[in-house]
């Protein structure tokens, strides 16, 4: 019994989080910046430290999106008209976003802006393959799992 209701919260948790990345261009161009980020620490040869702490900002800038979006969501349900306060609300969540990507962002820079990094990133930068893997990847996620506007959302 318990096994079949934990298997259903996960369910609803992975719908939820697939919703947000059909619906929501922001959580795309996270899950886009998180690849970049992603490859970027294989190619400058980051150990377990230095990827704990990536992965820490990929899930804060993350959550805080999907709870950004339920935010919106709930506020647009409790008034279709323009509303000052529903304004304030949406923009203050939205305002938890973006110091979480700017924190994220400036977390990344002090990685990767290491001198011996940075040399890394750029002979990666300079092999073909790599540009392609770096440009193919995210269009792929933008043109294929995107425009799909779930009515109830």
């Amino acid at each position: 019994m318990d096994i079949r209701k934990l298997r259903q919260s996960f369910a609803c948790a992975f719908r939820g989080i697939v919703l947000c990345l059909r619906n929501e261009r922001n959580f795309r161009i996270h899950i886009c910046a998180a690849f970049y980020a992603s490859v970027l620490g294989i190619a400058a040869k980051f150990g377990a430290l230095e990827f704990s702490v990536l992965f820490l900002c990929f899930a804060s800038v993350m959550a805080t999106e999907l709870l950004n979006t339920a935010v919106e969501r709930v506020c647009d349900i409790m008034s279709a008209e323009y509303s000052v306060r529903i304004k304030a609300i949406k923009d203050i969540s939205a305002g938890a976003v973006l110091v979480c990507a700017v924190f994220a962002f400036l977390t990344g820079a002090v990685l990767f802006l290491n001198k011996e990094n940075f040399n890394h990133i750029i002979s990666f930068l300079m092999q073909p393959a790599a540009l392609v893997l770096l440009l193919t990847v995210p269009a792929a996620v933008f043109f294929s799992i995107g425009k799909r506007r779930d009515k109830w959302i």
